[in-house]
């Protein structure tokens, strides 16, 4: 039905800014290379005119003269292109911070909708009681560990005096040191030990083969 009657087509989606900066990247490119090709030309003259004269000089300079403007026309669409190429990021970084934006907003909004509910549960003289508890609590438990640290047995009447006349006796306290070339307990001779030897040792007989020569 539609094949006669007529249908009229999908509209085409529009271009993305993505779309259209890689296409005004790759054209700038394309302009890029066509300039380096123009200054190849213009290379090549300037070596034909340092031989060239007369007629076939000023004939040089007139094709380098043409190929000189198509790389000013050249240079002029690609600074055209570059600059609509920057605008596109420029849109699109504006895009992407006010979208950054709009999730910081709505990040923050949420965060204070949690805030306030939890501040709701919170009571202010509950936690200063709490507070109070625990700061008695902490006073009991150091009287309890001074309690509980009290010695038994220890005299309390002495005094500073007494401490003084203690000092004086241990100075004039005479200590009994040992000599200093004593032996010590364990190179001693025991008491149940048998007394060294003293004088020459009587020999045994003499063997019979000796006592033969000697004869």
């Amino acid at each position: 039905m539609h094949r006669f009657i007529g249908k009229k087509a999908p509209a085409a989606p529009a271009p993305t800014l993505g779309d259209a900066a890689k296409t005004l990247e790759t054209r700038t490119d394309t302009l890029d290379q066509r300039i380096a090709k123009i200054d190849k030309e213009l290379f090549e003259y300037k070596k034909q005119l340092k031989t060239a004269k007369g007629s076939a000089a000023n004939a040089i300079k007139q094709r380098a003269m043409g190929a000189l403007k198509r790389k000013k026309m050249l240079e002029k669409q690609r600074d055209s292109t570059a600059q609509q190429a920057f605008n596109l990021d420029q849109t699109a970084f504006t895009i992407e911070s006010m979208k950054t934006t709009v999730q910081t907003v709505a990040a923050m909004k949420e965060g204070a909708k949690t805030m306030k509910k939890e501040f709701k549960a919170i009571n202010i003289d509950q936690i200063e009681d709490v507070q109070d508890d625990l700061a008695d609590l902490m006073l009991d438990a150091e009287e309890i560990n001074d309690v509980m640290s009290r010695a038994w047995g220890v005299p309390d009447d002495v005094c500073e005096e007494d401490l003084d006349a203690e000092l004086a006796i241990l100075d004039e306290e005479q200590f009994e040191l040992e000599e200093p070339n004593e032996l010590p307990d364990y190179l001693k001779a025991a008491p149940d030990m048998p007394a060294v030897p003293s004088g020459k040792i009587e020999s045994g007989p003499e063997p019979a083969a000796k006592q033969a020569e000697a004869s």
